[in-house]
């Protein structure tokens, strides 16, 4: 996801239309995982939706990606649950700093303590599993491992 991100935001050395098969990818992979597991669904739904909400989704490779989610999803026959309203209000929050700039809580936004707060909340009230605050962490540090790399890898014009 970071990757796709990168290409299209950036002007790189990498032509922007190689983020398109990453975003349907990734958006693949990411509906699978969604398939296979009611915590992985939960939690991405909400990413997704929180995405969304604050326009995070705005380039050709996440409409696409989207794309790939909804058809992987709805074509299992997932069911939406209420806590993904909860995890997209939270995934929503930690993506407010580019909306609202809030002073002296640059730690909070940097390393989006609000989802993980929520989700180890939610699985400490056992509403989701464990899994998922596994996922988030292994997903947040592969979005730093990518972003360090492509920051070496992929240099602006």
């Amino acid at each position: 996801m970071k990757l796709a991100d990168d290409i299209s935001d950036t002007n790189s050395i990498v032509d922007r239309k190689y983020a398109i098969p990453l975003g349907i990818g990734y958006g693949a992979l990411m509906g699978y995982l969604m398939i296979l597991d009611t915590d992985v669904s939960l939690l991405f739904g909400g990413v997704i939706l929180g995405c969304l909400i604050t326009g995070k989704i705005d380039r050709q490779c996440h409409y696409l990606a989207l794309a790939s989610i909804l058809l992987l999803v709805f074509i299992n026959g997932i069911k939406l649950s209420p806590l993904v309203l909860i995890l997209a209000a939270l995934a929503a929050f930690d993506e407010m700093k580019e909306i609202f700039p809030f002073q002296g809580m640059d730690f909070i936004f940097d390393y989006r303590l609000f989802l993980k707060a929520g989700v180890l909340l939610l699985v400490v009230l056992d509403l989701i599993g464990i899994n998922s605050i596994i996922l988030l962490v292994a997903f947040d540090l592969a979005y730093i491992i990518t972003g360090k790399m492509n920051s070496r890898l992929i240099h602006e014009i």
